[in-house]
């Protein structure tokens, strides 16, 4: 679950390098945690199956699409549709599919 932990309006990223960027001005850059990374990649080595959503905002390690072969979701909202809760219901169930065949294998 990619939450939002900090969040900057400045900064440079990859200084030095060919590929540097600065934040641009009136823009943010949101952070989750770094544990995120770290469980993710646990989980990952282990071959657990993985569930990935993320707010608006989020990047950066798991949360990048095509780092995995895991779907980055957006993170599911109090008024979504009913065609997003049953697309939802679908995700979840097909994980929890995969987590009791690992478990009992």
């Amino acid at each position: 679950m990619g939450f939002e932990q900090f969040e900057t309006s400045s900064g440079t990223w990859k200084r030095g390098t060919k590929k540097e960027d600065v934040v641009k001005v009136g823009s943010t850059v949101k952070f989750p945690t770094p544990w995120n990374h770290l469980e993710s990649g646990v989980l990952y080595t282990l071959g657990l199956p993985i569930l990935v959503f993320k707010e608006d905002g989020i990047s950066g390690g798991v949360f990048d699409r095509g780092v995995t072969d895991v779907f980055v979701h957006k993170m599911p909202t109090h008024n979504m549709s009913s065609d997003e809760k049953r697309a939802f219901s679908g995700v979840f169930l097909k994980w929890q599919s995969k987590v009791r065949e690992f478990y009992y294998k």
